[in-house]
């Protein structure tokens, strides 16, 4: 920015020789004049300083023995000076120069700093519903409002900071150090069996054990009692924990019908869209499918995101048609729902075997699943006590 309003008020490129350079650079400095892109040999002097500046560059250069020579004018003044006849040029240079002024205004990029690699699930989403994003009016946003509202959202964070660097918005955060678990011990309860098995390994970490290793049970079970025996006798009431580990067996069905409705892929379709401030423009109708990916291209100068840029829709167009499934597809779908529906009941669990039966029906197939795995069967049950 700085070189920018450099260009605008206009600069003098000078060489300064034949004196005392050292003496000529300490009299600008005590004179107020700005020199900037210095360069001292010892014998002569090349800088930079601005147009009006420059015209007061003669007495320290005369106290100094020096001899000033201009270089190069450069920027707007000596521009519009050298074609002041080319009136058009002059307006489109004062249009371009309000334009830069109003763009000015406006945030270009946001950059999201995460600690320690931590990523908040949907930040940037959440922060473009908030106004913060490519394209917004810096004055629109308020900087405290949008910090505290961060915090409501994201109740693992401690703290946030928005900061603005001219086109620049950047967001840090920290998140917060989870509390560690406070665990219950005056409540008292059992641990009960959830489903019925033949018990495999015992974990108690309280209360009494009631079932040994190799026994079995059945659902509903007491497995270790929240009342513990003390060496006087006496009898307390305590919070049972522990795990119970069985092996169980599990029954499950699934029907399927042959009659369905089938999705054919027709064809794979591309489309690009243009994202101008926000507003994403359609360069072409897009099919009747599902979407697969969405990719951004913005555009960028020198590593600074513009709020300009492409967009690319790839996905694959379905015609749907009423249709049939042979015998052997309809086993598959049947199998593949099954594996869908259970797969997270049973993901901690050790799986030992996998049984299955299908039969047919008139309007499709039933699958009969069985899975005998080792799981941990305990359920915390609290219970009440009376007091006297």
């Amino acid at each position: 920015m700085i070189s920018i309003f450099r260009y605008i008020s206009g600069y003098v490129v000078f060489c300064a020789e034949g004196g005392f350079p050292e003496r000529f650079l300490n009299l600008c400095k005590t004179n107020g004049l700005s020199l900037w892109n210095v360069e001292n040999d010892g014998v002569k002097v090349k800088a930079c300083t601005s147009a009006k500046e420059f015209q007061n560059i003669e007495k320290p250069a005369k106290n100094s023995g020096m001899t000033v020579k201009t270089l190069e004018n450069k920027g707007i003044p000596f521009w519009a000076k050298r074609y002041k006849w080319r009136c058009g040029l002059l307006v489109g240079l004062a249009v371009a120069v309000c334009l830069v002024w109003y763009m000015s205004g406006f945030i270009w990029e946001v950059e999201v700093a995460q600690e320690d690699g931590v990523k908040i699930n949907n930040f940037t989403e959440n922060l473009e519903i908030l106004g913060v994003k490519p394209g917004a009016r810096k004055s629109k946003i308020d900087i405290p409002e949008v910090q505290e509202a961060l915090l409501e959202m994201y109740p693992e964070l401690s703290w946030v900071s928005l900061n603005i660097f001219g086109d620049k918005a950047k967001i840090e955060y920290t998140p917060a150090t989870p509390s560690p678990e406070i665990i219950d011990t005056k409540t008292p309860s059992n641990i009960v069996a959830s489903k019925s098995g033949k018990i495999t390994l015992m974990e108690g970490y309280g209360g009494t054990n009631m079932v040994k290793e190799g026994g079995f049970v059945s659902e509903g079970s007491l497995l270790i009692s929240g009342v513990k025996t003390n060496a006087d006798g006496s009898e307390s009431f305590v919070r049972a924990r522990g795990k119970v580990f069985a092996e169980t067996k599990n029954t499950f069905t699934s029907e399927c019908e042959y009659k369905n409705t089938l999705k054919t892929a027709d064809e794979k379709f591309v489309r690009y869209r243009l994202d101008l401030f926000g507003l994403k423009i359609p360069l072409g109708f897009k099919p009747k499918g599902e979407e697969l990916s969405e990719t951004d291209i913005p555009f960028s100068v020198n590593s600074t995101i513009l709020p300009v840029g492409v967009i690319r829709d790839e996905g694959i167009a379905f015609i749907e048609t009423k249709g049939e499934y042979n015998s052997q597809e309809t086993y598959m779908l049947n199998f593949l729902s099954c594996i869908r529906e259970k797969r997270k009941d049973y993901k901690d669990a050790d799986i030992k075997s996998v049984k299955y039966t299908v039969s047919d029906k008139k309007t499709g197939q039933k699958l009969t699943m069985s899975i005998v795995c080792v799981e941990n069967i305990a359920l915390e049950k609290g219970f009440f006590v009376e007091e006297n």
